[in-house]
This record gives structure tokens, C-alpha cells and sequence, in this order.
């Protein structure tokens, strides 16, 4: 689905139109292969470079062709996802901003509905408008590692009362792998703000510089707390592997010492079953007096178990 929007008045929303013309963001969601080939054609693109914006594993990098800047990046997006981020693809072309995203989601949603976009969108300031949406790409990530880090104090308050359950700490390791494919694509994407930053791949005023500079540091705190983040969760996971290791082997302890419980009157009434002459087998009282052996035998078994802390 191509859509194209226009404003050049400041804070105003943009407005949907029918045909492109200088100052366009032009948004591309879902593009099918005519599509593309539409899009390569009527805007002069690089084929090759527009289908790299619909792999799903492509990672953050900065191409140049000719007047033509491609900036790829990736967004958080781990609703009902296998893979927790999606690419997302800006072209900066000498009349207009180009977006190719994979997916439908909604990263673009304040953009195109005027929803919490301070001054605007702009679409004539291009470099501009491309900036805001690499902000809202940062915005994505710091949403999502709030929700992760709730998600890890209630897993640590399950700790504490040895209650994670299995399907819990799956959710742990899925957690941690959505962590470090976080890390994965920040870590790519702060360099490719650096870049930005400092070439003139673009023509960026001083605020937009600012403001890069401000993304850039944001990226490195997001990765920060995102390995924080990752070694709270080993940790949680090893002390689980360790709690429930340790009430493994206590349970074990426990049917070991009572299998050897039991194998005492089994010993001493296989003695005395034997079909051969043995103590006290005329005797009338017979059968409590190996009854009370029994018992004295086990008694001094678990108290020695118990003063050795074996049971």
C-alpha cells in the first residue's frame, strides 16, 4: 500500500493527497513485488535496495546512490512476532521522503494521525521528518524494556516464593532472546546515527543535529539497560536452575533415606522367616519382641540420618 502525504505549514498534521509533488512523504506498507518495481520506476530507486527493505532480517546500515540516501533501521515490534523487531527502510531523495515498512504496525501511526508529534509533521523538511521517525524508533524500544522490566520484577517476586512455573520460565527465556535481539539491532543502529551525525550524507540544520546527537546517546543508554536488563534475567534463570537443582537433590535424599528405612524390617523379618532354627522361635512373644527390634533399629537409623543432616 503506497500513501502519500503532504504539509509544508508547521504545526499541522499531514494530509493524505492523490498525487506526489516536491515535499512529499510518500509511505510504503506491505509492498509486493509490482509494487516495488512500480516504486524503483517512478521515483528512480535502487530495485535491489528497496527488496532489502522487506527482509525481515535486514539489519540497520546506510547506503548512498547517487542523491540518494537509504537508511535502514529496526523497530520493536514483538506483538505475536517470532522476531521481536521489523525493518524499516528511509530514503531521502532530493524531492521527497520515502518509507518502506514490511509490515503494517503502528511506529507510524502518530505521524500520519497527528497524534503526539510536537510541531507537526513537516514533510517538506525531509531530514527533519526523518529524524522524528528515528525518535520514534527509540520510543518503541524504551516502551517495550518498561514492559520487560516489569515483566522481570514479577518474575523475581516468583522467585523469592520458589513458585515459577514451568510456562513462566519459558516466558524467561523467550524474554531474554527478545532482550538480545534488542541489544543486536541497537547496537547497529547507534553507529548508523553516528554516521548520520557526522557526514553529509544529509543536510541537517543545527537542531537536527542536536537532536541526532541526542538519539545517539539515547541509543547507547537503551543498550545499557537493555545488558541490565539481560544479566537480571541469567541471573534469575540461574538462580532458578540452582533452586530447583538444590530441591532435587533434597528429594532424593529423602526417598534414599527412606528406601533405607524400609530395608530394615525387611532384613531383619527375612533373618527371621528363614525356614532354619532361630532365636525365640518357640517363644510366645516372639513376633512383637522383632517388632521392637525393628523399631529400636530404625530409631537409632533416623536419629543418626538426622544428626547427620542426611534426611
Amino acid at each position: 500500500m503506497i500513501t502519500v502525504y503532504y504539509n509544508d505549514r508547521e504545526a499541522a498534521a499531514a494530509e493524505p493527497i492523490t498525487e506526489p509533488k516536491p515535499g512529499s512523504w510518500i509511505s510504503v506498507i506491505g509492498p509486493d513485488e509490482l509494487e516495488l518495481d512500480e516504486l524503483a520506476e517512478s521515483y528512480g530507486l535502487d530495485r535491489d535496495l528497496l527488496a532489502d527493505a522487506v527482509d525481515i532480517y535486514e539489519a540497520p546500515r546506510l547506503e548512498k546512490s547517487g542523491n540518494q540516501v537509504y537508511v535502514y533501521t529496526r523497530y520493536c515490534y514483538p506483538e505475536g512476532k517470532e522476531i521481536a523487531t521489523e525493518p524499516l527502510l528511509l530514503i531521502t531523495t532530493p524531492d521527497y521522503l520515502i518509507t518502506v515498512m514490511r509490515a503494517q504496525t503502528d511506529l507510524l501511526r502518530p505521524f500520519t494521525h497527528g497524534q503526539n508529534v510536537e510541531d507537526g509533521v513537516v514533510t517538506t523538511l525531509r531530514t527533519h521528518l526523518l529524524v522524528q521517525i528515528m525518535e520514534e524508533v527509540n520510543l518503541s524500544y524504551e516502551r517495550q524494556i518498561i514492559q520487560a522490566s516489569k515483566q522481570i520484577l514479577r518474575f523475581r517476586s516468583q522467585l523469592r516464593q520458589s513458585q515459577i512455573s514451568n510456562p513462566a520460565f519459558v516466558a524467561i527465556i523467550e524474554l531474554e532472546e527478545d532482550l538480545n535481539e534488542f541489544v543486536g539491532a541497537l547496537q547497529p543502529a547507534g553507529m548508523l546515527l553516528t554516521t548520520l551525525g557526522s557526514t553529509k550524507f544529509l543536510r541537517l540544520s543545527e537542531d537536527d543535529r542536536e537532536l541526532l546527537e541526542d538519539l545517539r546517546l539515547g541509543t547507547n543508554e537503551l543498550i545499557e539497560l537493555t545488558k541490565s536488563r539481560l544479566l537480571t534475567l541469567t541471573n534469575i534463570r540461574q538462580a532458578y536452575d540452582a533452586i530447583a537443582t538444590n530441591n532435587l537433590n533434597n528429594t532424593f535424599k529423602r526417598l534414599t533415606s527412606i528406601a533405607i528405612f524400609l530395608t530394615i524390617p525387611t532384613i531383619i523379618g527375612g533373618l527371621f522367616g528363614m525356614n532354619v532354627p532361630v532365636p525365640w522361635m518357640h517363644h510366645h512373644n516372639a513376633f512383637i519382641e522383632v517388632l521392637i527390634i525393628i523399631a529400636i533399629c530404625m530409631a537409632f537409623t533416623v536419629a543418626f540420618f538426622r544428626k547427620k543432616r542426611w534426611f
